[in-house]
C-alpha cells in the first residue's frame, strides 16, 4: 500500500492560494467545516466558535506574515491554556467562571439619562 505524504496536500494549497485565493479560502473553510462536522454533536458548537474567534482575529490581519504571527500567538495561547488546565484544574475552572453577573439596564432607563 502506498503511503499518503501530508507535505503534498500543504504544496498543493500553497499552489492554490497563489494561482486562485478565492478557490482556496472556500477551499479552506470547506475543509474546517468538514473537520468540525466529524466532531461528536456535543462539541461541535464549542469547535464552530472557536473557529469562528479565530476567523475573527485573522480578519484584522493586513498581510500573510501578520496573520501567521497571530495564529502563532492563538497557538501558544491555547497551550498555556492547557497548561494551567493541567496544573491546576480546580483553580482554572475557577477562573473561567464568571464571579459576578453581569448589570442589566432597562433601555427605558437608558433612554431618560440621554434626556
Amino acid at each position: 500500500m502506498e503511503r499518503h505524504d501530508p507535505m503534498d496536500d500543504i504544496a498543493r494549497l500553497g499552489e492554490l492560494h497563489a494561482s486562485d485565493p478565492e478557490a482556496f479560502e472556500r477551499l479552506r473553510k470547506r475543509i474546517i467545516d468538514e473537520a468540525i462536522q466529524s466532531f461528536p454533536e456535543e462539541h461541535r458548537a464549542r469547535a464552530f466558535g472557536l473557529q469562528f474567534r479565530i476567523d475573527q482575529e485573522l480578519s484584522l490581519c493586513k498581510d500573510p506574515i501578520s496573520r501567521m504571527n497571530r495564529m502563532v500567538e492563538i497557538f501558544w495561547e491555547g497551550v498555556q491554556q492547557f497548561e494551567a488546565a493541567i496544573r491546576d484544574p480546580e483553580t482554572f475552572a475557577e477562573g473561567k467562571k464568571r464571579k459576578t453577573p453581569g448589570e442589566v439596564i432597562s433601555l427605558d432607563a437608558r433612554k431618560k439619562s440621554l434626556h
